[in-house]
């Protein structure tokens, strides 16, 4: 842990590298102007649901960030779109699937536009009371005048978007940091780690303390319920912690703090008391002596050397002291034949201490279903995974006693398996072996035989429970897809032979999302995610939903969305025709096919189109939008692009014509150009061309379409002396060239 005069020189050199102070900065007045949203009382009253992650409901709404942004991006408040805050009504998105081709489209609205891109894709936004609290890029710049994007800052705003705070609660230099922001009583407090230290930040009083330093694992937060101040960790046992004899025991202790946890410092006597909901739990005492003398000495060093002094003890800051725990023990590895200390153990248990003679060594696995997971290692080996619920006994001793088992060995039941707690008591665990997937459980340290609930899903990754299905992820086209199988079954109903159809495991078809950000969410039958379908091989990550009703005939669904695309793929020899239904497919709209585009296309093609787009809208066919509706705003930059892409697949694709259909496509070329979403086509039919630039600038601003265009294959079989493109030479001047009376 940092003392205090490291303490000083970072917030020194902070505050120089940012020109802003890493503490609290009073929010006070300082809010950005904004319009807002609207906000009712119905809506103040409701209690969030589903905190954590980037999609929270409340009351009439979803509150959701606006797809994936990098934390480079301008961070500049009202310009933001991508990665900013919106909400959209829960009725319009389980409406959007009550009936064909609803468009979700201009349903949703800005709360918040500024970026919600912290790199932690295990925390996100969190709404308490009327505000949302999160944690968004530092835009401040050092004194190179560069942004500062990789430090974050911690800030609030209330759900009107009207007390945006345009200061922050506190910053820290790295994005990716693991936070959460959990209520304890009416205060809120955003739990943090920064160089090892577990940190909790009180929003309301602007204090922070160092919760844990110095622990032997890392931090377990409640996988199931974001909203756990509560957090587990191992610490390490060393005897005579406070002198030059020092040892470690070959035991360690299991602890759990609160975010609310404080300690209330003695400096004359060293020590400090940890107090948990105001009330002191325990005392720790340290050798006030000793630490004079390595202060002393450190001082000494750092005079000889010429340097600050590092590594001192200040007794007014409890968070330099030897041992820093604010955390309340759990499970106590002592053995019978451990040496005893009162610094880490509570007396009353040292009778107890004889379950083991060596005592156990802990290996936490997660926290979730109301307890912790883990394994113990011993003087008589074993490779069982424990569960303990939480509060199960205040002695940590006996503690070893109360432990469940999970699994009499952790090669399945492991940190990528889903688990699960019945009612009855019975511990439930998923997990995939080869290319299956199995069910196993356990009950009054019972196993049961594993049941294979699916087949023929080899590298598949384990995501969640969501009521009666577990869901689970492979490689997609352009990310990850997505499938789910039914797991109240007994062991027969998954058999081939007896298999029912709704116990047959079925992949979403039409959901393609990117597992480097956010999992998906559940409202209600409506699945959030981060959509990576690609348009022209560039995916825009925003968001979609998609429905995932228990009810749901998903297979039906994916027999509707196969139809469609195998209705295109009959096409296979004309591609330009097969570009021209995709692009209505996949966006419903006919906004790129202008006239100019429209009569590019001969009889056949035409036709053909027309019938197609009938047969959808009579329903013959289904449109991507009744699967999969984008949710939320895209920014200009994105649909600029998204509208040169759609034009560019329309009117740039090789002129391939099948001999055997009605009538094939003359030889064409096509130049495009688009600014500001306006399509120019000029095209050539037959007669030998050059195309030139008659200006510089006019040459620039087609350059990068053109030169596109130049790597494709054209087919131009009926004239093989046509110039398709100006050569280097024309490219390399700027004066109007003509070749047989030619000029375009």
């Amino acid at each position: 842990m940092k003392n205090k005069s490291r303490k000083i020189f970072s917030l020194v050199a902070a505050a120089t590298l940012l020109g802003a102070t890493v503490s609290m900065a009073s929010c006070g007045d300082k809010y950005y102007e904004y319009a807002g949203v609207a906000y009712s009382e119905a809506d103040k009253k409701a209690v969030a649901v589903s905190n954590g992650g980037f999609a929270v409901e409340k009351g009439d709404y979803v509150y959701f960030i606006n797809g994936m942004e990098a934390n480079t991006a301008s961070n500049e408040f009202g310009e933001v779109t991508k990665g900013s805050l919106m909400r959209i009504k829960k009725a319009d998105l389980s409406d959007a699937f009550k009936k064909d081709n609803v468009s979700l489209e201009n349903k949703a609205e800005t709360v918040v536009p500024m970026l919600f891109v912290a790199q932690n894709y295990d925390a996100g936004i969190y709404i308490y009371g009327d505000y949302v609290y999160y944690a968004t890029p530092t835009s401040d710049k050092n004194m190179k005048g560069e942004v500062e994007n990789t430090w974050i800052d911690f800030k609030r705003a209330r759900l009107d978007g009207k007390e945006t705070m345009k200061d922050y609660f506190f910053r820290i230099s790295d994005n990716a940091a693991n936070y959460r922001f959990v209520k304890v009583g009416n205060d809120v407090y955003c739990m943090y780690e920064e160089e090892g230290a577990l940190k909790s930040y009180n929003t309301t009083s602007g204090a922070t303390h160092t919760l844990v330093s110095g622990a032997s694992s890392e931090y377990f937060y409640d996988m199931s319920n974001p909203e756990n101040p509560n957090v587990y960790y191992t610490m390490a046992v060393t005897y005579n912690i406070d002198s030059a004899q020092s040892t470690t025991a070959t035991y360690n202790q299991v602890y759990c703090v609160n975010a609310a946890s404080t300690a209330e410092v003695n400096a004359k006597a060293a020590s400090y008391t940890v107090k948990v909901n105001g009330k002191a739990y325990r005392t720790y005492d340290f050798d006030e002596k000793y630490l004079e003398k390595k202060n002393e000495e450190a001082e000494k060093k750092a005079k000889l050397n010429k340097t600050e002094p590092t590594g001192l003890y200040d007794f007014d800051d409890y968070s330099t002291y030897p041992y820093v725990n604010l955390g309340t023990l759990v499970l106590d590895g002592v053995g019978s034949e451990c040496e005893w200390s009162d610094v880490y153990n509570n007396k009353a248990d040292k009778a107890t201490a004889k379950a083991e003679l060596q005592g156990y060594k802990y290996t936490l696995s997660r926290y979730e279903n109301g307890g912790v997971y883990f394994t113990r290692a011993q003087v008589a080996e074993n490779t069982n995974l424990y569960y303990l619920k939480d509060n199960a006994t205040a002695n940590a001793i006996e503690a070893n006693t109360k432990t469940q088992i999970v699994a009499s060995s952790t090669t399945n039941a492991s940190n990528t398996a889903i688990y699960n707690v019945k009612a009855d008591g019975t511990h439930e665990y998923y997990y995939a072996s080869g290319s299956n997937l199995y069910k196993a459980s356990t009950k009054d340290g019972v196993e049961a035989a594993p049941i294979a609930i699916a087949n023929g899903v080899s590298g598949a990754t384990l995501w969640k429970l969501n009521g009666e299905h577990l869901y689970y992820y492979g490689t997609g086209t352009n990310g990850s897809s997505l499938s789910r199988v039914k797991v109240t079954g007994e062991a027969d109903d998954y058999k081939n032979i007896f298999q029912k159809d709704e116990f047959q495991p079925v992949t979403l078809a039409y959901v393609d999302f990117n597992s480097s950000w956010y999992k998906p969410e559940f409202v209600g039958d409506v699945l959030l995610y981060c959509d990576a379908q690609a348009i022209e091989g560039v995916s825009y990550n925003y968001i979609a939903a998609a429905n995932v009703s228990k009810d749901a005939d998903l297979e039906a669904a994916n027999e509707d969305y196969q139809e469609t695309k195998d209705k295109i793929a009959e096409y296979s020899k004309n591609s330009i025709l097969q570009d021209l239904m995709t692009y209505y497919f996949r966006t419903g709209k006919k906004t790129a096919i202008t006239t100019e585009v429209w009569n590019l296309y001969d009889s056949y093609q035409k036709k053909e189109f027309t019938e197609f787009e009938t047969a959808a809208k009579n329903g013959e066919y289904k449109l991507e939008n009744d699967f999969v509706k984008p949710i939320g705003k895209v920014n200009s930059i994105d649909q600029e692009a998204i509208d040169t892409a759609w034009a560019a697949s329309l009117l740039s694709k090789e002129a391939t014509t099948d001999v055997t259909e009605e009538k094939g496509l003359d030889t064409w070329v096509i130049v495009v150009i688009v600014a500001a979403s306006v399509i120019v086509v000029a095209a050539a039919i037959v007669v030998p061309v050059v195309i030139v630039n008659k200006k510089a600038a006019q040459r620039r601003a087609r350059e990068a379409t053109v030169n596109a265009y130049k790597r494709q294959k054209i087919d131009t079989t009926d004239d093989k002396s046509i110039d398709v493109y100006a050569d280097e030479e024309a490219e390399a001047t700027e004066a109007t060239e003509t070749e047989n009376g030619s000029e375009e």
